[in-house]
């Protein structure tokens, strides 16, 4: 493996930080198409028992759909790139849509026009896939440049694995992980951050900026989700052994 990608020894001393799609879970061919492995909130909650309650979940799914999938387990929740932000053990609160009504009529109007691509639309973002029609990913980088232009700045294109999606600017998941990372259980620790695809690129940065490692799925797994729920569990057995 490439110099600085092989997966650490978890500690007490370590914060982790994992993305979702293509990183604990497998990507499909639609976002509501994923398989969850049944045992991955039993997984989750015992890694936030080693590490202290310093496991956050980072990703770019609306919250609705990290709490239903990793349900019961009740972890630090980043959704849609940063914007949501839920800390363990306190509600959830359904956010306001910040992109306007206006753009409902065009993103009908693209999926009538090119089938087999979907929208998802989230609080603070769009994205549209188009990997059962990767045709129209031409027509569907241009439309979010016409959203984007009209929101004056406001928001800016993420290419992701066959989709884009337009965000708001202000938000990121390194500037998430840096926020929770000044809070506890998070603080004074060395974060770790595991992700698949470009959009998580600036919570490389973030970590690395503050000491710690950075796990691209392709360089640290192999690519594969199944490969990084192995390595947790691996974590978890061994430091049981070592404290019995």
């Amino acid at each position: 493996m490439p110099a600085g990608t092989v997966p650490p020894r978890l500690t007490s001393r370590h914060a982790l930080f994992l993305d979702f799609d293509g990183t604990l879970v497998d990507i499909a061919p639609s976002p509501h198409e994923i398989t969850v492995p049944r045992e991955l909130p039993a997984l989750l909650m015992r890694l936030q028992i080693l590490l202290g309650g310093a496991v956050a979940i980072v990703s770019g799914r609306p919250l609705a759909d990290l709490l239903s999938y990793l349900a019961p387990a009740d972890l630090d929740f980043v959704a849609e790139h940063g914007a949501v932000i839920k800390r363990r053990g306190s509600p959830a609160h359904p956010p306001q849509a910040a992109w306007p009504d206006a753009w409902d009529e065009r993103l009908a109007q693209f999926l009538a026009t090119h089938p087999n691509t979907e929208v998802e639309r989230k609080a603070y973002s769009i994205a549209l896939h188009f990997r059962r029609a990767p045709e129209a990913e031409h027509d569907a980088l241009n439309l979010l440049r016409v959203f984007a232009s009209e929101a004056s700045g406001g928001f800016e294109i993420l290419p992701a694995k066959m989709a884009f999606e337009l965000k708001l600017t202000t938000m990121s998941k390194g500037k998430a992980i840096t926020e929770l990372m000044s809070e506890e259980p998070f603080c004074r620790r060395i974060p770790v951050f595991a992700g698949d695809d470009v959009t998580d690129e600036d919570g490389y940065i973030a970590v690395k900026a503050m000491g710690g490692v950075a796990l691209p799925v392709d360089e640290a797994f192999g690519g594969e989700p199944r490969r990084v729920r192995a390595w947790l569990a691996r974590e978890i057995k061994t430091q049981g052994e070592a404290a019995a």
